[in-house]
């Protein structure tokens, strides 16, 4: 399922904590791992000139050495044997050194190499900030339209360990054929840590007009729309639950937010991985992720895996991109 994971890193701890969850997700989809680093050459014209390419050089050299040890230890975590300082193309843990702007050419990369899972921290060497996502990392998981894993680089309360757990994962599924995408990556993980599954659902109460809020018929419709979807979603749920395979249980949660109560849901229930599709039945296919997708890459502090269930020919360009395209110089 993910052939291929590329893992973008940039020399810090915070990056780094992305490690041991592409480790994990190699050995259990047998993947090969693509580490990647991207020297930023933004730098102006003036810098150019007093740049000595012999320090630049230096520093490339450095960043290769960093990556080298870094995917010789992934290769002893994985069983496999060292190797020096020679790029291997064909071996299962790889590393390439790239100069230009780190967002695009992470995206790029990922999409001249047909990556099928990246795994990326939320902060890098650009340290914290009161934003939960950096820059670098929302500009890649919008554009790159392939399945994410998104580890906070930061720690979160309660936590003691950075090695990666999946004891308890959570997915949310809208009860569409659509959000099921997330169901074969969720059995192979489960299947692998004979973890639990929540299989979470949230049911959404109309909204009574406010004009009449006490009308009585409006009332006894909104009891009858209940009851009804309650009674559907529970059999789609047990529908559900019997194909999935693994140890789980059905949680059905009725809320005017489906992001808070799958939140408040998942921390609740301690749950070490949320997996998820990037639209529902009410996704807007003309964005990388729905409502719900969107919530918990910004803010939830669990690790999350989210299924891209488009591709990047999907999407009609963004003006943005188009302009930037007309004015890039022919090769």
């Amino acid at each position: 399922m993910f052939e291929k994971i590329l893992l973008p890193l940039d020399g810090s701890a915070m990056a780094e904590r992305s490690i041991p969850h592409a480790i994990e997700f190699a050995r259990i989809f047998n993947s090969k791992i693509l580490v990647l680093h991207v020297l930023e050459s933004g730098i102006s014209a003036e810098q150019i000139m007093h740049t000595e390419p012999l320090n630049w050089q230096l520093h490339k050299a450095k960043a290769e050495l960093y990556l080298h040890k870094i995917a010789n230890q992934m290769r002893l975590s994985l069983d496999l044997p060292e190797l020096d300082n020679e790029t291997d193309c064909n071996g299962r843990v790889t590393v390439t050194v790239l100069e230009g702007k780190v967002a695009e050419d992470i995206v790029d990369f990922a999409h001249r190499e047909d990556i099928d899972l990246l795994v990326i921290s939320s902060h890098g060497s650009s340290g914290l900030s009161r934003w939960n996502l950096n820059s670098v990392t929302t500009k890649v998981v919008n554009l790159i339209y392939k399945p994410v894993l998104i580890i906070r680089g930061f720690a979160v309360e309660g936590e003691v360990s950075m090695l990666p757990r999946y004891e308890r994962i959570m997915m949310p599924i809208d009860c569409s054929r659509r959000s099921e995408c997330s169901i074969n990556a969720g059995f192979a993980i489960a299947k692998n840590y004979q973890s639990h599954v929540i299989l979470t659902s949230v049911i959404k109460p109309p909204e009574i007009s406010a004009i009449d809020p006490f009308n009585q018929e409006l009332e006894m419709l909104n009891d009858q729309y209940m009851d009804l979807s309650r009674k559907t979603v529970q059999r789609y749920m047990d529908e559900l639950s019997q194909r999935l395979g693994v140890e789980n249980e059905i949680r059905i949660v009725e809320d005017h937010s489906i992001v808070k109560a799958i939140m408040n849901l998942a921390n609740d229930e301690n749950v070490d991985l949320i997996i998820l599709c990037a639209h529902g039945y009410t996704g807007e296919l003309s964005w990388p992720f729905g409502t719900v997708a969107r919530s918990f890459i910004e803010y939830s502090t669990k690790p999350i895996l989210v299924i891209q269930d488009l591709t990047y020919l999907d999407v009609q360009p963004t003006d943005a991109s188009q302009a930037t395209e007309s004015t890039r110089s022919p090769e």
